[in-house]
Formats: structure tokens, sequence, C-alpha cells
């Protein structure tokens, strides 16, 4: 590394994904930007993932490995955090272990903060690839984005994989925001969330130096629809209303609306994947109140009640009656 450059910390959690990790890892062996580190933090992997690790870091020293503090909960974003933690670089990117860097994906966005030092976070655009045959595939570039950075992030399909920010560290440190621990799902839309509500000054490159992986073998595609994972989803929206509620931002009832649109779909979800009499109960007895709780304070139809009502007892005892959670009239988004 050269020390006249500023380090770039690159955060990679990973559980017993040893068939693609050596792919990602040349990936940043590639950069055009070489100096970096890159902190793999493992999760108790059981496959070769750890000598994966350890052959890359024998033949170059920007790599360490680590493994997740026994103290700190299982899961990505406890490894995350410790990555974070102990990195010493002077710019974070966090980054899946499936996924993968083009040559220039740090020099040009590292370019962007280093031109514009009231940037928080420099961002791309991802290509999407495959494991069989079919074609990679752009991401869409985002346009027809109003002021309103929360509007954009819920209605107009605005939001960042991962890996796609590159972070000034001592924006992170004085926001004082980290991975939630306690979720399964949505974390980084939580965490990046809870930043743009700050006020995250960012850019974006224009250019697609993400590469994405789907399909079977993707963490994307393997976060698979169950209660827990489900749950992280509901309890960010959660969150997400909350700050949104309690705010004077512009167009907030039309945001109110979709939120309670989101939620009571996957409400119904909630319930149907609820195996037991006992799990359904519980399900009806948390989630209701707080889609009570969405109608009444904010004025919506008590019609909304009464559908959910009926919903309910539909679905705790027959696994059916979705329409009485389906409410399109509050789908306000553009895409």
């Amino acid at each position: 590394m050269e020390n006249n450059k500023p380090i770039i910390s690159i955060i990679i959690p990973t559980f017993n994904r040893g068939n693609v990790l050596a792919e990602t890892l040349k990936s940043f062996q590639e950069q055009t930007y070489i100096n970096w580190e890159c902190l793999l933090v493992d999760d108790g992997s059981t496959d070769q993932t750890v000598q994966v690790i350890k052959d890359f870091v024998k033949k170059d020293l920007r790599f360490q490995l680590h493994s997740r503090p026994v103290n700190r909960p299982k899961g990505a974003n406890a490894c995350r955090n410790y990555g974070f933690e102990i990195s010493k670089g002077d710019f974070v990117n966090w980054f899946d272990s499936d996924d993968l860097a083009t040559p220039t994906f740090l020099e040009q966005r590292l370019e962007l903060l280093q031109k514009d030092a009231s940037l928080d976070m420099a961002a791309c655009y991802a290509t999407y690839f495959y494991e069989d045959d079919t074609p990679s595939k752009k991401q869409k570039k985002l346009k027809n984005l109003t002021d309103n950075q929360i509007e954009n992030y819920l209605l107009h399909g605005f939001s960042f994989y991962t890996g796609i920010p590159l972070w000034r560290k001592s924006y992170l440190l004085k926001q004082a925001e980290t991975f939630d621990e306690s979720l399964q799902r949505s974390q980084e839309r939580d965490f990046h969330f809870r930043l743009l509500f700050k006020g995250l000054n960012y850019k974006y490159c224009n250019e697609n130096l993400l590469l994405k992986r789907t399909g079977n073998e993707s963490i994307t595609t393997n976060s698979a629809k169950n209660l827990i994972a489900n749950t992280s989803v509901f309890k960010v929206r959660q969150k997400v209303y909350n700050l949104i509620s309690t705010s004077e931002m512009p167009n907030k009832q039309k945001l109110v609306e979709y939120l309670f649109y989101r939620q009571a779909s996957l409400f119904y979800e909630l319930i149907i994947l609820s195996e037991s009499k006992k799990e359904r109960s519980n399900t009806v007895t948390t989630y209701f109140k707080q889609l009570e709780e969405m109608v009444l304070t904010q004025k919506l139809p008590r019609k909304c009640l009464r559908n959910l009502r009926k919903g309910v007892w539909l679905a705790a005892h027959f696994r059916k009656g979705y329409k009485y959670f389906y409410f399109p009239q509050y789908d306000h988004r553009s895409y």
C-alpha cells in the first residue's frame, strides 16, 4: 500500500461461502485503487470458507481473517459492526461475500469523495449477473426524483445495496449509527434510511460498478420467506413509520398511507407463516395493534380496521382472506 493515499476498509461478513468467496476476493485484487484493507469476519463457517480466506491472507496481507466475537449475536449484522469497529481505513465499504467489484469500483467513488469534502457517501449502480446462461442486466438509473429523499426512498425505487455506498468513516463515527443486530432481513434498508433521515449527503458516480449475484446461490435469493425474516421487515417498516409520523416532512400523509399498505399485506403473510395456533394468536395480538394505531392516529378510514378484522379471522382459521389486507389505493409508488 502507498502511505500517502487514504485507506479504504472493505468489510465482508461471511458464512459458508467457500464456493464463491475466492471470486469475490480476486475482484478486489484487480482494483485500480490499491490502498485498501479487506476485513473478512467469519460467522462460524463449517465449509472451506476459512481456508479460502487463509490462502488469500498468505499471499496478500491486505486481507485479514477475523471471527465474530462469541458475545455478539450470530448474523451478518454483528459481523459488519465488528468489522467497522476494528477497521483502520479513512473510508468504509461493506460488501456481500457473493458479489463482485469491477476494477474501478473503489477508484471512481473515492474520486467523488475527494473532490467534494461535503459528501458523506459516494454511490454507484449495479449490474445483475446470474449463475446460469441468463444475460446480465444493468440496474436502471434513477430519474425524476423529488427533493424529498425519504419520498424517493419509499416511493420512487431509490435504495442502495449493501456494497454500493463508499462511506466517509468520520461521518459514520459522528452519526453513531450501526446495523441493527436483531434483524435478519432488510438490515441495509433500515441502516440507510436512518442516515437519509438525518440528512445524508451523497452523490452517484453514474456507473454500474457493482456486480450483484442473482440466482439460487445468491445471498439475496436465499433470504427465504420465513416468519423470522418477515418479522424483521415489519420491524424495519415500523421504525420508518415511527420516524415519519413524528416529523413535519412534506407529503407525510402519502408516506404514512403507503407504509400502512405495505404493513397490512405483510401482516397477512405473518399470519399465514405462523404454524401453530398459539403462534398465530401471538402474531395477531402483536401486529394488529400497530396497524390499528396507524389507522386511528393518521386518520385513515375506519373501514380499514373493519376489513382487517374480517381478514384476521379468515387468515387465522382458514389461511385465506388476503383481499381484506390489500389496500391498493395507498400504493403511491411510481414504479
